[in-house]
């Protein structure tokens, strides 16, 4: 399994390498991380002094918007383009002849993916100086959640996506769902704010939101957990059906 896993490496870094649109993807959260970093502070200060309004309890949230929900889009959608580009050339058959079940070929996804945005999680919002760093280590647990999510929206992406172009447009299409509607609860003063559970970003976000305010995050670590398992399992069992 090893082998399989570095020979797939090499075979992603080369396939990013070559498309500049994946390599412009990957370092997108620079800018976002510069607009962040330098922008919420002037904005924040002009707010406070010609209109009165303060910004900074809702740092948290353009944390949430503009950082981790993206990293869980940017990562789900890579991974569905480069699966997209290996189902085009007829790789996944040949992979469920060879000793690499597919099985592996899924995990190996899953794995990436998962190390990927927890990176991102970690990066961005470490960077993005508006973090307590105190908080810091809690943000391991709730990027892995968020990798979760990365997963699952890959996998969506490719139960409605038949092509790389296809694909471009289902992430334009999540990209606003799952990265904008998670955003609304905080904004909806009642307990139906657990409707947007059904959205899989809704548990890391408001796991960060939580973790933000002080308050006990780990239910919603829990249950995204748990849901974002519950939703897993039959993008998979399609997956592999449509992979054949």
């Amino acid at each position: 399994m090893t082998r399989v896993f570095a020979a797939l490496g090499r075979n992603d870094l080369r396939g990013v390498g070559r498309d500049t649109l994946l390599a412009g993807m990957f370092v997108a959260p620079l800018v976002w991380i510069a607009v962040v970093r330098f922008g919420t502070p002037p904005v924040t200060r002009m707010l406070a002094e010609r209109h009165g309004f303060d910004l900074v309890p809702y740092h948290p949230l353009i944390l949430v918007g503009f950082l981790l929900l993206t990293s869980a889009i940017i990562v789900g959608g890579v991974t569905a383009l480069l699966v997209l580009d290996e189902r085009d050339a007829r790789t996944l058959v040949a992979v469920r002849v060879t000793p690499a079940p597919l099985g592996g070929y899924l995990a190996y996804r899953a794995a990436i993916a998962v190390v990927l945005t927890t990176v991102y999680v970690l990066g961005t919002i470490a960077a993005s100086g508006l973090f307590p760093a105190r908080l810091l280590p809690a943000l391991i647990p709730i990027g892995l959640l968020t990798g979760c999510s990365a997963v699952v929206i890959a996998l969506v992406i490719l139960a409605v996506a038949k092509n790389k172009v296809e694909g471009l447009a289902a992430i334009r299409a999540l990209g606003i769902v799952v990265a904008g509607l998670p955003l609304l609860p905080s904004f909806v003063d009642s307990d139906w704010q657990i409707v947007f559970g059904v959205l899989p970003t809704y548990w890391p976000a408001q796991a960060f939101l939580a973790a933000s305010a002080g308050e006990t995050w780990w239910p919603c670590l829990l249950g995204g957990l748990a849901y974002h398992a519950l939703v897993c399992w039959p993008l998979v069992r399609r997956f592999t059906r449509d992979a054949g």
